[in-house]
């Protein structure tokens, strides 16, 4: 039996979309088992974080069979509401919005952007990778009213301004590329992605596994 979300720590959450994309990329080439350390090579992540966040689901493997793809692929996607399909508006479409613009999560077909919006008058009333791009400021007039899930892709100043907006029109689910926090109503769930501290956390974690190897000689 799944377990709540509630009960799910932070970073468990996190890391199930990984599992989730990967258990189907097993799938699709026909495995109908796996190892928790050959997962581990897959994900990079390691094998006793893996063991430990399955356990949260209940019994989903053996000891010395290792783990059902099949059954994974079901708890994860039941986890992820992956065929409750979700149409997102995106804010900002610029050198970052037009790559999430043309990319438009092709791998999840149940996920999609149909619209974005911006200010450049240059990039209203056009489309990009067929997605029409409005003017920010007909959010109020084109945002249909069963979206409430919005991806910003502004500068930090201009952010809370966004997200003001966003809320306004009953936009309850925010992913911002400006990673500065800013107000927001209580029913409001904002995930901000600093690519920066991404980076800088990626090359520590490398620079340790290369002073780990070193010292092992």
């Amino acid at each position: 039996m799944v377990v709540s979300k509630q009960a799910l720590s932070q970073a468990t959450i996190k890391r199930i979309p990984v599992y989730y994309r990967t258990v189907k990329d097993l799938q699709q080439t026909g495995e109908k088992r796996v190892r928790s350390d050959r997962l581990s090579k897959l994900v990079h992540i390691a094998p006793a974080t893996i063991r430990r966040d399955f356990s949260n689901f209940g019994d989903l493997g053996r000891s010395g069979y290792g783990y059902s793809v099949d059954l994974l692929a079901q708890v994860f996607g039941e986890l992820l509401e992956v065929h409750s399909k979700e149409q997102m508006a995106l804010v900002g479409c610029g050198n970052l919005g037009r790559a999430l613009l043309t990319n438009n999560f092709r791998r999840n077909p149940d996920l999609s952007i149909t619209m974005g919006f911006d200010t450049d008058p240059q990039l209203i009333g056009t489309t990009i990778a067929g997605v029409p791009i409005y003017d920010l400021a007909a959010l109020s007039e084109k945002l249909r009213p069963s979206m409430h899930t919005a991806i910003v892709c502004v500068p930090s100043s201009a952010q809370a301004a966004v997200v003001r907006q966003l809320e306004a029109q009953n936009v309850t689910a925010i992913l911002t590329f400006a990673p500065k926090p800013v107000p927001a109503k209580p029913t409001t769930t904002i995930r901000y992605i600093d690519l920066t501290s991404e980076l800088q956390a990626l090359l520590f974690v490398d620079h340790q596994k290369q002073v780990k190897r070193v010292s092992q000689g």
